[in-house]
């Protein structure tokens, strides 16, 4: 091959820019995100019954033109909202509540009100798709409702820094930073540690987490921590107190959760057949039974809880959580009228199960 002196010297730079390893001319390239806990994290958080509401790693930095995998893990969705915009609600109304009677064939208080379901703007996913984004409308990746949801490829077109957020966990954040091209990022190896060290002090916290006590009377549905930790469980898990007692079933301070304590025939988690598992079941599907989102008993004033309550014994706090702007409240009361063991659950999380022991 004859080369001119000029193409000579400019084989010997691309020659020599090949020896010392940097690039000809930059390539795009893909950071992952997990929506949810990673495996690493799952596995340490499993033995505490507890997880973690928050994206793995929560920040992450790119070049413009280069993209984040989003992994699905866990009941999440990321959601950019548009500049100046807020996130969309999880639950939305769709018509009114009819027909609605417990098992003694008594109409129910919520006839009426809104019946709840899934945000229909939630429904259509991104799972699977590639997409890019400059920031100058709404992202949504919609709810990961699929048995197995793949994931989604966001290529950031735009410099700058852009917040995104958990429709379902309200709190829940990440940041994508997104630099110019020839700025310096972090490697591999530093994304790897910052993993590794968010992970750790997820599992310190899931830690301290599941010491939680609480006052007299008082059962916390759920606890939660730093790093949005919840320990999925009752405390304490055995609750003993005289007839005529008023407890109280409130959520934790810092939790991002939506939470119920329910009670009444049948173990959802294990038999979905049973009266509370076809409550809990249907908050899998568009339409909620509304039995298992509103309280089973008029507000504010505890209803007396016995046997036949209801017909068959069941009282449900309704949907629970801890956020200021959400309409749901923090905490529910109920007096148990009569001696007994009642099994509690969350029809939200059916593998949460408490005990209160009435004598």
């Amino acid at each position: 091959m004859h080369l001119t002196s000029r193409s000579w010297v400019t084989a010997c730079l691309i020659a020599g820019i090949a020896v010392l390893g940097l690039p000809v001319a930059a390539q795009a390239a893909t950071k992952t995100v997990s929506l949810g806990t990673t495996a690493a994290a799952q596995k340490g958080l499993q033995n505490l019954g507890a997880d973690s509401n928050d994206f793995f790693p929560h920040g992450v930095t790119i070049h413009q033109g280069d993209s984040v995998k989003f992994v699905p893990s866990g009941f999440h969705t990321f959601d950019f909202p548009a500049k100046g915009g807020t996130v969309l609600p999880l639950l939305t109304g769709n018509g009114k509540v009819s027909g609605s009677a417990d098992a003694a064939g008594a109409p129910f208080w919520f006839n009426g009100q809104d019946a709840l379901g899934f945000n229909p703007a939630l429904l259509p996913g991104l799972y699977g798709k590639k997409v890019a984004y400059d920031g100058s409308k709404r992202l949504e990746s919609g709810l990961p409702l699929a048995n197995k949801p793949k994931p989604i490829l966001v290529t950031f077109k735009k410099a700058g820094s852009f917040t995104y957020y958990c429709d379902v966990h309200p709190g829940m954040k990440g940041v994508v930073t997104v630099k110019a091209k020839r700025a310096r990022i972090p490697t591999a190896a530093q994304d790897k540690a910052t993993l590794k060290a968010q992970v750790a002090k997820v599992i310190s916290s899931a830690k301290a987490v599941a010491k939680t006590t609480v006052p007299a009377n008082t059962v916390s549905v759920g606890a939660s921590g730093a790093s949005g930790v919840e320990a999925y469980a009752f405390f304490p898990s055995t609750l003993t107190v005289a007839a005529g007692t008023t407890v109280t079933f409130k959520m934790s301070a810092k939790s991002l959760e939506v939470h119920t304590a329910t009670t009444g025939p049948g173990d959802p988690e294990k038999d979905p057949s049973s009266y509370l598992g076809k409550i809990a079941a249907s908050l899998n599907s568009p339409a909620f039974d509304p039995a298992a989102v509103y309280p089973s008993d008029v507000p504010p004033a505890p209803a007396a809880l016995s046997p036949t309550l209801h017909g068959n014994g069941f009282w449900n706090s309704g949907g629970l959580d801890n956020v200021a702007a959400s309409p749901l409240p923090a905490s529910n009361q109920v007096t148990f009228a009569a001696a007994g063991t009642y099994q509690f659950y969350c029809m939200i999380h059916p593998f949460m199960h408490g005990t209160v022991v009435v004598q």
